[in-house]
C-alpha cells in the first residue's frame, strides 16, 4: 500500500509536469498576442519601412535631396549601416552640402564601409570643405592601395593635382601608368607634371598621348618642342618661363604656376616670372598682387611686368590705373599689337566705345597679317553690336580667312551672323565649329541660342543639354541651363 501510495504520488507528479510544461508553451506563444492588447508594437520598424520605400523611389526618379532626407530618417535608427552612410555621403556632396557629407563619409569610414570610391568621394568633399591637408593625406592612401583599376589612380591623381600635391599626383600616375601605359589620359597628366619638374622625362609621356590621342597632340607637340628647345638652357628661369608660357596658353594655368615658381627659385631677380607667376595665381582664383609688386619694383619700367599689372588691375575694376600700366607696356614696345588691343578692351569696358574702336583699329595697323587682333577687332564689333555690318562681320570675315579652319573663329562670325539676323548663314558656320570642334560648350549653346530663334526647341533643348553636359565652366553650364529652363526644357 505504501508502495502503490509513492508510485501514485509519482504518477500524479510527472502529470503534473507534464501539464505545467504544456501551460509554459501555450503561455510562451500566447504572451505576443497578448502583450499587443497593452502595449503596442514598436513603430521604429515601420518608419524604417517607409523611409526606405520612400529613399528607393526618389533614387528611381533622380529626387536626391528627398532620397537624402529618407536615408537620415533610416540612419537614425539603424546607425551601423555603412553602405548607406556612404551613400549619404554622396548625395550630400552632390548637393554641395561638403559639411555634412565629410561627416557621412567618416561614418562610414569608421564602421569600415567606405569603398575605394567613396574615399575620393571624401577627398572630394574634404577639398571643397577648405580641407586640403587632411584629403591630402585620404589621397595617398588611395595611392597605395594595391588591385586598384588604373582609372581610380587616374582620378585620385587629378584630385592630389587640384591641391598642388604634384610630388603625390605623380607618384599615382606612375602606378596609374605600370597598369595601362597605353591610357593617353594618364600619359597626358604624367608628361604635364613632369614638364615642370623633370621636363626631359615628360618627353616620352607627351609623345604616348599625341599618338594614342589625336586630339592633345597640339599641346603635346608645342610642349615637347619648347622642353627640347630649352635643353641648352635648362639651369635658367627662362626654360621654366617657356614651358609656363605653354601650358598657360593651353589653359594648364594650375601646372604653369608651379612652372612660374620654379623660375622665380632659380632666380629670384627675375621680374617676368614674378609678373607671370601673379597672373598664374589669379587665373587658379588666388590674389597674385604680392608676386606683382616684387615684379614692380625690380623693373618697374619692363613691358611684361606693366602689362600683366594693368591686367590686375583691371579685374580688381581699377580701370583707370589699368590704362596707365598699359600705357607704359606700350612705350616699352610700340609695335606689340597686344597693348593695343587691351586698351581696346579696357575702354570698351569703362563705356567708351569709339575710343576703343580706334585702338583695336591700330592693333590690326600694326600686325595686318596676323589674325589675333583682326579677332579682337571682330569680337569687340559682336559682342557691343557697335558697327557690326560695318566692322564686326567683314572683321570676323578677315580673321577666318587668315587662319582658316578654326572652329573659334567659325563661332564669332556665326554669332555674329545670328546677331545681325541671317540664320541660315550663322547654322552653317556654327554647325562646321561644331563638326571640327565637338562638344565644345560655347558652339553648343550658340546652336541652341540659333534654334530657338528659329522656332526649333526640340533641337534647341538637345543642344543646350549637351552644352551642360559637358561644359568645363561652371559659369557656361549654368548659362545652357538656364537658357534651356526659360524656355520651357529641362
Amino acid at each position: 500500500m505504501h508502495v502503490k501510495q509513492r508510485r501514485g504520488l509519482c504518477l500524479d507528479y510527472n502529470s503534473l509536469m507534464k501539464f505545467l510544461k504544456q501551460m509554459v508553451v501555450g503561455l510562451l506563444v500566447l504572451i505576443p498576442f497578448g502583450f499587443t492588447a497593452v502595449v503596442p508594437m514598436s513603430p521604429l520598424p515601420l518608419a524604417i519601412i517607409n523611409a526606405s520605400e520612400s529613399a528607393r523611389e526618389a533614387a528611381i526618379s533622380g529626387g536626391t535631396k528627398s532620397e537624402s532626407k529618407e536615408l537620415q530618417v533610416i540612419l537614425t535608427f539603424a546607425p551601423w549601416r555603412g553602405e548607406l552612410w556612404q551613400r549619404l555621403g554622396r548625395l550630400q556632396l552632390d548637393n554641395h552640402d561638403y559639411v555634412g557629407a565629410v561627416f557621412s563619409f567618416s561614418k562610414a569610414k569608421t564602421i569600415g564601409r567606405l569603398s575605394i570610391e567613396g574615399t575620393l568621394w571624401m577627398a572630394d568633399a574634404l577639398i571643397s570643405n577648405g580641407e586640403p591637408d587632411q584629403a591630402k593625406i585620404l589621397l595617398r592612401e588611395v595611392s597605395n592601395v594595391n588591385g586598384v583599376d588604373p582609372f581610380i589612380f587616374l582620378q585620385t591623381a587629378l584630385l592630389q593635382r587640384s591641391i598642388n600635391d604634384s610630388f603625390g599626383a605623380v607618384a599615382t600616375l606612375l602606378r596609374a601608368y605600370a597598369l595601362a601605359p597605353l591610357n593617353s589620359e594618364v600619359n597626358y597628366q604624367l608628361g604635364l607634371q613632369l614638364s615642370v619638374s623633370e621636363p626631359d622625362s615628360a618627353v616620352m609621356f607627351l609623345q604616348n598621348a599625341a599618338r594614342l590621342d589625336p586630339s592633345r597632340k597640339g599641346v603635346c607637340d608645342i610642349l615637347e618642342a619648347m622642353i627640347e628647345k630649352s635643353k641648352e638652357i635648362s639651369s635658367s628661369a627662362e626654360r621654366y618661363i617657356y614651358i609656363g608660357q605653354v601650358l598657360s596658353t593651353f589653359g594648364e594655368w594650375d601646372v604653369a604656376q608651379r612652372a612660374f615658381l620654379t623660375a622665380t627659385e632659380v632666380n629670384p631677380e627675375n621680374a617676368t616670372a614674378w609678373a607671370l607667376l601673379a597672373e598664374a595665381a589669379q587665373q587658379n582664383k588666388r590674389d597674385g598682387l604680392q608676386y606683382l609688386k616684387l615684379a614692380q619694383q625690380l623693373a618697374p619700367d619692363a613691358e611684361i611686368v606693366n602689362g600683366l599689372s594693368a591686367l590686375y588691375y583691371r579685374r580688381q575694376g581699377k580701370s583707370e590705373l589699368a590704362l596707365i600700366y598699359l600705357e607704359k607696356a606700350l612705350n616699352a614696345n610700340p609695335n606689340a599689337a597686344v597693348w593695343e588691343v587691351e586698351i581696346g578692351n579696357t575702354l570698351a569696358e569703362m563705356g567708351d566705345l569709339k575710343a576703343a574702336l580706334e585702338h583695336f583699329e591700330r592693333a590690326v595697323k600694326i600686325s595686318p597679317q596676323d589674325w589675333s587682333p583682326v579677332r579682337a577687332l571682330a569680337h569687340f564689333s559682336i559682342i557691343y553690336n557697335y558697327e557690326i555690318y560695318t566692322i564686326g562681320l567683314p572683321a570676323a570675315r578677315q580673321a577666318l580667312a587668315l587662319n582658316p579652319g578654326s572652329p573659334a573663329l567659325m563661332d564669332l562670325l556665326g554669332t555674329g551672323l545670328m546677331i545681325a539676323g541671317d540664320l541660315d548663314s550663322a547654322e552653317r558656320f556654327f554647325l562646321q565649329a561644331d563638326k571640327i570642334d565637338p562638344n565644345q560648350t560655347a558652339i553648343l549653346i550658340h546652336l541652341g541660342q540659333l534654334y530657338l530663334a528659329k522656332g526649333e526647341k526640340e533641337s534647341a533643348f538637345r543642344y543646350l543639354r549637351q552644352a551642360a553636359e559637358f561644359a568645363k565652366d561652371s559659369r557656361l553650364r549654368e548659362m545652357a541651363n538656364r537658357i534651356l529652363i526659360e524656355n520651357g526644357g529641362r
